[in-house]
């Protein structure tokens, strides 16, 4: 067994040879930094505060983000979409005007996954950039690359677009859902002149009055909407408020 007697000795010799700092001592130290020390009670009424002002900020944050999501995916969904139509007209050499939307389809078959599909391969697939297709009760559901997805129907001429893939289940216009048309060879109604020679559009319901507020009245008319104000949601807007 060793002998530790000689401890006290080496022990003693380590101290005399501590030297502190000019002017600083380990008390004054020690006493500096209880003065800066939280109860408990103080922390607990500091995270008390913080929770209530989290609870008060957050559902505006939250709803100032899923309004900039909706903003971005729109204008560029829009631009996105149009662009592959130019793209298509200049390689196929046929006007939009011209395309052969009904693809061989039934009429009863219109909205189905395969006459959709048929289109959809015909005219967008080479222009788009999308990470997958789906058939979800037979329809045809594009996912894109940003997360957002557009359904596709009546021979890829109406288009449900949808800023995030979460949006499908709830499917709630104006909040989830945004519609668009694709009529270059005209519309119903007093629509007309808002597809006819165009691109996909905003949708508009056929008795549109052509007033700003006349939009407000259906929340499926939300994208002509946010459209006619530079892809800004406005602080009127109507579909948030259900």
């Amino acid at each position: 067994m060793k002998d530790f007697r000689g401890g006290g000795r080496l022990l003693s010799s380590i101290i005399k040879g501590f030297t502190l700092a000019e002017g600083a001592t380990h008390v004054v130290i020690l006493n500096s930094l209880s003065k800066y020390a939280f109860t408990l009670a103080e922390v607990l009424v500091t995270l008390g505060i913080i929770g209530v002002v989290a609870a008060l900020t957050m559902p505006s944050l939250i709803q100032n983000h899923n309004k900039q999501i909706i903003e971005t995916r729109l204008k560029k969904f829009y631009s996105t979409i149009n662009q592959a139509i130019l793209m298509a007209e200049q390689d196929k050499n046929i006007m939009r005007t011209d395309w052969k939307l009904v693809a061989e389809c039934d009429y009863a078959d219109r909205n189905s996954y395969s006459c959709n599909l048929k289109v959809f391969n015909e005219y967008f697939k080479d222009y788009i950039k999308y990470t997958k297709l789906e058939n979800i009760n037979n329809n045809l559901y594009v996912y894109f690359t940003d997360g957002s997805v557009v359904k596709l129907a009546y021979l890829c001429q109406d288009f449900y677009f949808y800023p995030k893939a979460s949006g499908i289940k709830k499917d709630i216009p104006g909040k989830d859902r945004f519609l668009f048309g694709f009529y270059p060879a005209g519309a119903d109604g007093n629509r007309n002149q808002y597809f006819k020679n165009l691109g996909v559009e905003p949708y508009i319901h056929s008795d549109w009055d052509g007033t700003e507020e006349g939009l407000y009245v259906n929340c499926n008319n939300a994208a002509k909407i946010i459209q006619l104000n530079d892809w800004i949601i406005p602080d009127d807007y109507p579909c948030f408020k259900n």
